[in-house]
């Protein structure tokens, strides 16, 4: 087994990964040591990497099985890479981006949400980013589930939630209409059981979690609504300011993440992969 320290990043989640290189191999019991330290803090932070898109690949399939990129197939720029990088950036070639994701702010989200076997890990790495913004904000849903109400979480046992992608119909998901005939949705346990920890976490995001089934519409919104804020209680919230050679792990079932904005004037430009789930999500 390699060695490596882990650095708590905060009080809430996320920790850094130092004395490993991940252009190299990883042995089994480092891969399953690496493994424990994701379950433990939630998002993994990996500085300092020099790493090709095979690299990052070839990581990331240590950890499970890569899945296929989303966004529609890609722009011909990703297509020309791999089926399985996405490119998060605002770099454009004759008016057009060349990546996907490009601009501004982005609220809490998780990745995947809207379907049946929503991704259970992420990497994303940092080439280029702007001087200022552009930060990712993680949350940590195990802390949010625990601080809900009890009362809250017996009106909300045994229910789903409607989750929807459609980023050009609407901006901000949780609304009533329409929300059946959007591109994407699907529905999940409004808290589940983490397929590997075993824990509780919250399972609602604001920008993609449209209603709880079964509830009314002015208490699933009210609901809805003291949930969003407890996820986002700056308590349970870790900022990550990225440097170029920023690789972050992070798990996408107990965590939801958000983008700050950044300057349209300065180039961002990261690389995204992701992991499968086994299973769909189960309360």
């Amino acid at each position: 087994m390699t060695k490596f320290d882990i650095i708590p990043l905060s009080d809430a989640l996320g920790a850094e990964i130092r004395g490993l290189d991940l252009r190299e191999k990883l042995d089994a019991e480092t891969i399953s040591a690496v493994e424990q330290a994701w379950y433990d803090h939630i998002v993994l932070a990996f500085r300092d990497q020099d790493l090709t898109i095979e690299q990052q690949r070839a990581f990331a399939s240590q950890l499970g099985s890569l899945a296929p990129r989303g966004g529609e197939g890609g722009t011909k720029h990703e297509q020309a890479i791999s089926e399985n990088v996405m490119l998060v950036t605002n770099i454009r070639e004759n008016g057009k981006p060349i990546g996907t994701l490009p601009d501004g702010e982005m609220m809490f989200h998780h990745d995947t949400i809207y379907k049946p076997k929503p991704h259970i890990g992420t990497l994303l790495y940092a080439i280029e980013v702007p001087s200022k913004g552009g930060n990712t904000k993680f949350n940590n849903l195990y802390k949010a589930y625990d601080a809900l109400p009890d009362s809250i979480k017996e009106r909300v046992k045994g229910r789903t939630a409607n989750h929807i992608y459609d980023y050009v119909t609407i901006s901000k998901a949780n609304r009533k209409s329409q929300a059946g005939d959007l591109r994407e949705n699907w529905t999940h346990p409004v808290c589940i059981t983490h397929p590997r920890s075993e824990r509780k976490a919250l399972y609602v995001d604001r920008l993609m979690t449209a209603r709880i089934d079964g509830l009314p519409e002015e208490e699933s919104e009210d609901i809805l609504e003291t949930m969003f804020d407890l996820a986002e209680r700056p308590d349970h919230v870790y900022e990550h300011e990225w440097t170029p050679g920023d690789l972050l792990l992070w798990d996408n079932l107990c965590s939801a993440h958000a983008r700050t904005d950044f300057s349209t004037d300065e180039r961002r430009l990261l690389r995204r992969c992701q992991i499968e789930s086994d299973d769909t999500p189960r309360e």
